[in-house]
């Protein structure tokens, strides 16, 4: 979590990211980018808000210190002061297709978009010192990390469900946006959990503790159970400063090619010129794993001495009932880039299939 503030936090902001920012408006929708260093290469991968005195980007921990780093060596005389957020900001996610509805009064026409509302604390949040104080209110963020609300889909809730493919028939049926919703609140107000779903379901006026809100001892491995399967790669354990933005989201949902100059800009303009990247980020899903279950970096092949792919983050939700499978992000050689392509690894003697699901 990281703010850029200052007079001209927009520019120093649109010189650092491959997305077009300038755009945004207070209060609005955010934008997918990637902040990028001189080569082309992803410092960062946030998602990008514009406030009320500069911009918001929340992403993966771990990253903040970077590119508050690169901020400032490209600030010299401008007014723009990156502040690290990390331990002054609490957050929760909760996942449901009904947690659309907080987004309805928004000029919303696409499920992709990452809208963002504010809402009320409800009657029986944990008072302050000072009980006459009004109860902090909340912030709902649209996010992609845990997939796309699908109408009538009974399926939608579990952690292995296969999130449609953006730009499909069956995404452009989605019931209005993403699923998950990122609830973030000042640190300094000390609520609960309890708080924070109450204010939620009475948003949508629907009964309290019908939501799940990711906020336990297993969150994060609840979390990347939910990113995985919605096939979205986070930063530091996916990916890193190694890799292109083409070789890890697509474009269109992370560049703009008319923005206007900014720093990399040469390599990503060049590599969409020439065509395709020669390796690309994709969901995997495992079969035949027959309780097995593969270590990160585990190699894939397709009948050759060379490796055609590469896990990076692996599911460690139980499969769905009936099935011997699990879903995994991982990196695909361009001969299989195509969804249903077909690799094999091993876990030890084990052997198992590895078919594209998502790219």
């Amino acid at each position: 979590m990281l703010d850029l503030l200052g007079n001209d936090a927009t520019a120093i902001l649109h010189n650092l990211t491959t997305n077009e920012i300038k755009t945004l408006e207070p209060d609005g929708p955010g934008a997918e980018s990637f902040i990028t260093n001189v080569k082309g290469k992803c410092v960062g991968h946030a998602l990008v808000y514009r406030t009320a005195n500069g911009f918001r980007l929340i992403g993966a921990s771990g990253q903040a210190d970077a590119i508050a780093t690169q901020m400032d060596k490209y600030t010299i005389r401008e007014d723009a002061v990156p502040h690290i957020r990390d331990t002054e900001i609490a957050s929760w996610l909760v996942v449901s297709d009904a947690t659309a509805g907080l987004f309805e009064n928004n000029d919303v026409d696409s499920a992709s978009l990452l809208s963002r509302a504010e809402l009320p604390m409800p009657s029986t949040a944990t008072k302050q010192d000072n009980e006459t104080a009004n109860p902090p209110s909340l912030t709902a963020y649209r996010v992609p990390w845990a997939g796309l609300a699908v109408a009538g889909s009974p399926e939608a809730e579990s952690p292995e469900a296969e999130s449609p493919e953006a730009g499909s028939e069956e995404a452009s049926t989605a019931n209005s946006g993403w699923r998950g919703t990122l609830i973030l609140a000042d640190s300094s107000a000390s609520l609960s959990t309890t708080d924070v779903a109450h204010a939620v379901a009475d948003a949508l006026q629907q009964p309290r503790g019908a939501l799940e809100v990711i906020d336990d001892a297993n969150a994060e491995s609840r979390f990347h159970q939910l990113r995985i399967a919605a096939g979205y790669p986070w930063h530091g354990v996916d990916f890193g400063d190694t890799h292109l933005p083409q070789e890890v989201r697509p474009e269109e949902e992370t560049i703009s090619f008319t923005k206007g100059c900014y720093l990399g800009q040469e390599t990503i303009a060049r590599l969409d010129a020439l065509g395709q990247v020669q390796k690309k980020l994709v969901k995997w899903s495992l079969e035949g794993l027959d309780g097995h279950t593969p270590e990160v970096d585990t190699k894939l092949f397709a009948g050759g001495e060379k490796p055609v792919g590469r896990l990076t983050s692996i599911s460690d939700a139980s499969p769905p009932s009936g099935s011997d499978s699990l879903f995994a992000l991982g990196f695909a050689r361009r001969s299989h880039f195509d969804i249903g392509a077909e690799a094999s690894g091993t876990v030890g003697e084990h052997s198992f299939i590895a078919k594209v699901a998502g790219v």
